[in-house]
Order: C-alpha cells, then structure tokens, then sequence
C-alpha cells in the first residue's frame, strides 16, 4: 500500500542532523519576488528536477484540491480516518494547538495498529508520519498538520497526486516565511555547493537510490560552524565552485522531465507560490540571459491547475546551450548586479547582511504597531516610530542618514 502511493523513496530519504548555519545563510539571500536565491555567481534555485533527482517523487501528476482545516475539522479527520476517539483527537490537536498531531503520537499509533493488522488505517498513519518528516518538515520538526491526512483518504488514488509538487510549494512557502529544517533545502546545497558544506558522500550509496540518500550528516560536522563563517564562502563563491549541473550521471536513473521548465504558479491546496526556471536556466545546462521582470497572476486554483496540466504550454525559453557550465551571457552579471542585494558584492560600504535582515525586521515590528493603531497618530511617540519606519525603509527625507540606495528587484 505504501509503494502504491509513489512515496516509499521518502523512507531512505531522511537527512537526521541538520545544520542551521547552513540552512540560515542560504535563508539570508532568498527572495520571493523571485523565488530564488541570490548570490555572487548570479540567481540559483530549487526546481522540479531537483526534486524529482534528490527524493524520487513523481513531479508530474495532478495538483491536489483540499481546503484549510480549523482544528474541529482536523478531529473529525482523524477520527474518520484514523479511527481514534473523538476525546483522543481533541486531546492530541490540543497538545499541538491547533489543527497538527505529534509525530511521536502518528508513530505510536502506527506500531499499534500493524499489531492490531489494520492495515489500512496503519498505511495512512504511516504515511502522515513519513511526509511529516520529510516533504512537509517545518522548524518545530515535531508536528505535522492533519490536512494532509486528506491525500490519503483513498489509498488507491494517493499516488496520482504531484507530491514533488507539494515539496517544492512547502519549500518555497517556508523560505518565504524565512523558517529552516527542511530536508530537500539541505540536501540540494550538498549537491550544487560542495565548497561550501562538509557533508561527506556514503560510500555505500547506490546510484539507483534517491540523490538525497548519497550525503551523511552528523553532529561531530555540524558542530563549531555558525551562521558567519559559511556566509563567508558564499560570498567568496565562484563560478566553479557551483556544480551546476549535479545529475548528469543519475539522467539513467532519473532522466530531465520537461515540466521541470514550467513557469509561473504552482499550488497545494490553499498554498500558492510562483517557481521561475526562466531565472535560473544555467542549472539546466543552457546560456542564462537576463530573464523578464517577475509577473504576479491573479489566477484561481482551477485556472492553475488548467495551466499545470497543459504545462507544454508553459515552459520557458531555454536559448543557447551552455559551453561551459554555468555560462552567462555577457550583459547579465552587469544586470544581476544592479538589481540584486547590494550584500552580493561585498564593498567597503556595503552594510553587513545580519544588520540589514535585523533592520528588516525591526521595520517590520514597528509598521505592525502603525498599522493596529497601538499609538496614536500626531503624538511624539507616533511620530518618532513613524520616523524610524522610513529610515530602515530607506525613505528618510535627511539624506545625511542614508547610507545606500537600495534598487528594487523588478
């Protein structure tokens, strides 16, 4: 039942110990307007083929259709589905507060009904539990939310759904939530960046195994590397120090499926996010140009799904093959440059990244309390705050406190 649903690769998939410098310093130069990550070698990202390569998931079956649960709609699922008291489920969604369930508790009552041989309700239990640990992996790496739960009401059907999808518009929802712990984030630095981490490859690995199964991590390689030093090496990261096109000995096992190249909106469920390949052309062996300005659709879940099915509609211009990898064409670093982070080149000048992202944040706070009228306009405290806002926005009309311009990514 397990294999049916296309998901048993997930089980070798595991990466234990992550490695939160890592994972921060990458987070630090994600950009959703452009959902990729912006650094001295140009713009890089997660794509379907990343997904398809490292984790063995089908990318092209359909988008699933599912609405948000409040946490009585969560308890009736569980209840229905996996067959516990309605006191157990509003005791569990309880300790989680609000629709989500303990790993811990899906993997106790996983072990239980396999000795019960209820099979079926076991199956779906499991398979809450495997997503929970890899595809839909959140910063608390304890809960997982109930809705997914409804993939797996008919066992039969599970595997007609995108779950390659799924991971990229979870990884692309959390990066914009600037959240970590994720696994296939991971595992796709370990494959593009090897001068970058200290992961080491097994030496058991099977190349027809899932890509992701090839790295081992552990606290002893993890330990003593913070957040600094590896945005160090980023920042010092060349052209060749990128391997841009990390599976060329796998297209055996996995080969390049085309709607790896679809372009704009993907969806699970409620959740939208927008994956641009046009961006990032290089990583699949061909010359990258400037892309155009991204575009934000106003489209409806059916609209979108309409688009994923007909995705050979959809699919970027790749242009030019690449002589060497990773190959530009030569106005487009001179671009990239103008309108990317100004932390991309590190200067004399340039304000240190940790101070922007905190100055962000800090901006962010201070708008939050505008904006609920927490103090009242046209007193020294509103406007002492309301002048703090447009200095870390970059809007202070005293140019004498402007340090830098920053251009916008448009």
């Amino acid at each position: 039942m397990i294999a049916a649903t296309g998901l048993d690769p997930l089980i070798r998939c595991s990466v234990i110990t992550t490695d939160p410098g890592l994972i921060f310093a990458f987070v630090e130069r994600w950009h959703r307007e452009t959902s990729s990550f912006h650094l001295p070698v140009g713009e890089v990202t997660m794509t379907l083929d990343d997904v398809s390569s490292l984790l063995h998931i089908s990318i092209t079956s359909a988008l699933h259709s599912f609405e948000p649960l409040v946490t009585s709609d969560a308890v009736a699922l569980l209840t229905e589905l996996l067959e516990v008291t309605p006191d157990e489920a509003t005791s569990e969604t309880r300790q989680a507060g609000g629709p989500h369930v303990l790993l811990s508790w899906l993997w106790d009552m996983y072990q239980s009904r396999c000795r019960a041989r209820q099979w079926v309700v076991a199956a779906r239990t499991y398979l809450l539990h495997l997503v929970g640990c890899t595809l839909f992996a959140n910063k608390s790496a304890t809960y997982v939310h109930v809705v997914h739960l409804q993939a797996f009401r008919d066992l039969g059907q599970a595997g007609a759904f995108s779950w390659g999808a799924a991971a990229l518009v979870h990884l692309y929802d959390q990066l914009n939530e600037a959240s970590q712990a994720l696994t296939q984030h991971m595992c796709w630095i370990y494959e593009h960046f090897p001068s970058v981490h200290r992961c080491v490859v097994d030496d058991g690995y099977a190349e027809a195994s899932p890509r992701a199964c090839r790295w081992l991590t552990g606290k002893a390689q993890m330990t003593g590397i913070k957040g600094a030093p590896y945005r160090a090496r980023i920042d010092a990261l060349t052209v060749t120090d990128v391997c841009w096109m990390s599976y060329a000995k796998h297209r055996g096992v996995r080969g390049y499926d085309l709607i790896s190249s679809y372009t704009r909106q993907v969806r699970w469920g409620q959740i939208i996010v927008y994956i641009r390949p046009e961006r990032v052309v290089q990583q699949m062996g061909y010359i990258q140009t400037v892309p155009p300005p991204p575009v934000h659709d106003s489209l409806t879940g059916t609209d979108i799904d309409d688009r994923w099915v007909h995705f050979s509609d959809h699919v970027v211009p790749t242009g030019e093959l690449c002589v060497v990898p990773g190959q530009v064409a030569p106005d487009y670093m001179e671009w990239f440059f103008q309108i990317s982070h100004p932390c991309v080149t590190p200067t004399e000048d340039t304000v240190d990244c940790t101070a922007c992202i905190r100055i962000g944040r800090i901006a962010e706070h201070l708008e939050r309390v505008i904006n609920l009228r927490m103090v009242t306009e046209g007193t020294d405290l509103y406007d002492i705050m309301d002048l703090c806002l447009r200095i870390a926005r970059d809007d202070d009309p005293d140019d004498s406190l402007r340090p830098r311009q920053r251009p916008r990514i448009d």
